[in-house]
């Protein structure tokens, strides 16, 4: 990028490590000197809570509403019934409107934690108030006739998925054109001039800023984020059998806060300015010494648990993971329900050790578990409710005491 940007968002931006690409930033950058500028993430509300991977996005949005723009987080009460495609090998599972409302409720809640003191820059709305009742010929004439079939089999999600022979149904070819209603409409209702999202969002981006264009609406722009990933380039945040919730109902905060503080070395520093507001000179300085790069990463697990739990809930994290190691704890740091302790990839996964059964088969096996002190070698081992508390260790680093609810 050869544009110095001037305005202190996209300044934070570049300087941060979330840049990855925006379709005018010489203009966006302008626009942003000159006023208070609104914005949207989109939210789809597949599941009742966001993970680690959504992180990216709403930091964005935290420091746009810290520089002083408004933000718009749109949750997707009608597109969560179809579910984005982007990149995706199958279809999503199809949701009925409770849980969609479930789900948004549980989602805006970490919204608004994330946010904290900037929330109340932040307005909720809800697609679901134009595409909810929209008639299919209506949509159709209205958005469906700016859209090409050519174009929409050129997007790069859609070719992925066309490519490895996993089918596409029409409902989820159609999401690119709702995506796109959604920017248009923002722009029309709250005059809404920027859209945020990860980089696997960019052609959905781009398709409504072209539809604006189409339609006589304002100029608007697009910006993506990079993806969170680790320094080996695997993508963080969800897996088919587990995730990094931000929900303390779905991964208790001391599991939370161990995930962070078991950042690799190559990870720390750009996790640091990603989501901390710790000064980039320390932030080098600290990890850059062998000595002292534990501690940026304890640094890094209480910011990030403090942003997503609230600060008493890090201190605590901390405080534990303290007595965790110098065996001097007491009470439990995990407590599991009966029917989730029986087997042990099961219990790793619960306690947040392991992300997938293939990854806590291969910490078993691999003899990287001890139970009680001992190495526990085989994976079919399962646990009477009387064998418990467990203490757990995984590797050197990574130690729980588990309990019974």
């Amino acid at each position: 990028m050869t544009h110095q940007p001037q305005s202190q968002f996209l300044l934070e931006m570049v300087e941060r490590g979330f840049f990855n690409q925006c379709t005018d930033i010489v203009a966006l950058d302008d626009l942003l000197c000159r006023g208070e500028v609104t914005a949207y993430a989109g939210f789809d509300a597949t599941a009742d809570s966001l993970h680690v991977g959504h992180l990216v996005t709403l930091m964005a949005i935290r420091r746009l509403a810290a520089s002083g723009h408004r933000v718009i987080a749109l949750v997707g009460g009608a597109t969560s019934r179809i579910g984005d495609p982007s990149f995706r090998t199958s279809s999503r599972q199809l949701l009925d409107k409770d849980t969609v409302d479930r789900n948004l409720a549980g989602i805006s809640a970490n919204i608004r934690q994330v946010l904290g003191d900037f929330a109340d820059r932040v307005s909720f709305v809800d697609n679901n108030d134009w595409l909810g009742n929209v008639g299919f010929l209506d949509f159709m004439r209205d958005v469906g006739s700016h859209f090409t079939v050519a174009r929409m089999l050129a997007m790069d999600s859609v070719k992925s998925r066309l490519e490895e022979n996993n089918p596409l149904s029409v409902l989820e070819f159609s999401y690119m054109m709702l995506q796109s209603a959604d920017f248009v409409e923002l722009a029309r209702r709250h005059g809404c001039r920027l859209q945020l999202g990860g980089s696997d969002q960019w052609g959905n981006i781009v398709n409504g800023i072209d539809l604006a264009r189409r339609t006589g609406g304002a100029e608007l722009f697009g910006l993506t984020t990079k993806l969170l990933t680790t320094a080996d380039g695997k993508k963080m945040g969800k897996t088919a059998d587990g995730a990094v919730w931000l929900s303390a109902d779905k991964l208790a905060p001391f599991a939370f806060w161990q995930f962070w503080r078991n950042a690799e070395d190559a990870d720390t520093a750009r996790f640091l300015r990603m989501f901390t507001d710790l000064p980039s000179g320390w932030i080098e300085e600290t990890v850059s010494c062998e000595k002292t790069v534990n501690t940026a990463k304890i640094a890094l697990a209480n910011a990030v648990t403090a942003l997503v739990h609230g600060k008493e809930a890090a201190a605590e994290c901390e405080a534990k993971a303290a007595a965790l190691f110098s065996g001097a704890i007491t009470e439990p740091t995990h407590t599991v329900k009966e029917e989730e302790s029986k087997g042990i990839l099961e219990l790793l996964i619960r306690i947040g050790m392991a992300q997938t059964k293939n990854e806590a088969r291969r910490l078993v096996e691999g003899n990287g578990v001890r139970i009680n002190g001992r190495t526990e070698s085989d994976w079919r081992t399962t646990f009477a409710p009387e064998a418990f508390p467990l203490r757990i260790d995984v590797g050197k680093r990574r130690k729980a005491l588990v309990a019974l609810a």
